[in-house]
């Protein structure tokens, strides 16, 4: 997870230079999306990614976070793809599936693995190599999800403590590498002495949304937070109205989960000239006393963990 590609940053509406929502993953070898809106497949390929999805997590199903799905799958289809795909989302995500796959001709090769969640609460959906991906339901006009993806947490050798004890490395580092005491030429060595634990990098993800305390609690102490900023704080209203966050909402999440790190998306087609926004964004920032990085990315931009 050390490089991570927003391939969409646009909101209902495709624009010049704004793409529907995606976000593309390569965790242990796995080619993972976070939604898949129309023109994914196209933004891959521009971004000189493979295209050989393994998982699919949808947040919801309205067309922008979507649409990119069925051109996804019949691709992978036409590439004889063996190899199960997992599509996972909201309740209602498996017939959603069943419909794209009776309204396309596929090969009868593709397999497809898909899940519907009703998660009232933060739990683990999914294992992937060294990553876990936790779920919960959020508050928007339809059912959708929010998603965290956390690396493991790792023991690490303190490698100046063993040169200080005269210990060469071998393969009992193992053992310690696990957090549990081990013998050397008839010495314990304990973990917690010759070992100090690594937290593992947090990702959140939250769109479409409206405005709830417990968001601040999944994202809590997150790396990264990509999280939907639609419109202007001076659209408060609307912004309600649709189940959508303003900047101003965005940014008291991040604040109140004290993250490292916020990027905020699917922004309204109005906004295609962002001075409007990076300027609230600045005005905010100061008046919250927020220390985390704040950015508005590009389609394409790649945030490093």
């Amino acid at each position: 997870m050390d490089k991570i590609t927003i391939l969409g940053t646009s909101s209902a509406f495709p624009t010049k230079t704004r793409n529907h929502p995606s976000i593309y993953f390569n965790l242990d070898g796995k080619k993972v999306l976070f939604d898949c809106g129309e023109g994914t497949q196209r933004q891959i390929r521009i971004a000189n990614l493979s295209p050989a999805i393994d998982y699919i997590f949808v947040t919801h199903w309205h067309g922008d976070h979507s649409l990119g799905i069925g051109g996804v799958l019949q691709s992978l289809n036409m590439m004889r793809r063996s190899e199960p795909v997992n599509i996972i989302g909201p309740l209602g995500t498996n017939a959603s599936i069943k419909h794209i796959l009776q309204t396309y001709k596929f090969y009868p090769n593709l397999q497809i693995k898909s899940r519907s969640l009703d998660l009232k609460r933060e739990k683990l959906i999914e294992k992937i190599g060294k990553y876990s991906v936790y779920g919960m339901n959020v508050k928007h006009s339809v059912k959708c999800l929010g998603y965290k993806l956390k690396e493991d947490d790792v023991f690490n050798i303190k490698r100046d403590v063993l040169k200080k004890e005269g210990i060469k490395p071998g393969p009992f580092l193992k053992v310690l590498k696990k957090g549990k005491n081990v013998r050397y030429k008839g010495k314990l060595l304990k973990a917690k002495e010759f070992t100090y634990l690594k937290r593992g990098k947090s990702f959140v993800y939250l769109t479409d949304l409206s405005y709830e305390k417990n968001l601040a609690k999944f994202a809590k102490g997150a790396d990264v937070l990509v999280i939907e900023a639609t419109f202007s704080s001076a659209l408060q209203e609307k912004a309600s109205n649709f189940s959508h966050l303003t900047v101003s909402d965005a940014l008291r999440i991040a604040k109140l989960a004290n993250v490292k790190k916020v990027y905020l998306v699917h922004t309204s087609q109005r906004y295609e000239d962002t001075k409007l926004m990076n300027s609230e964004i600045d005005e905010l920032k100061k008046k919250l006393h927020l220390p985390a990085e704040i950015s508005l990315p590009n389609d394409l931009d790649i945030i490093q963990m």
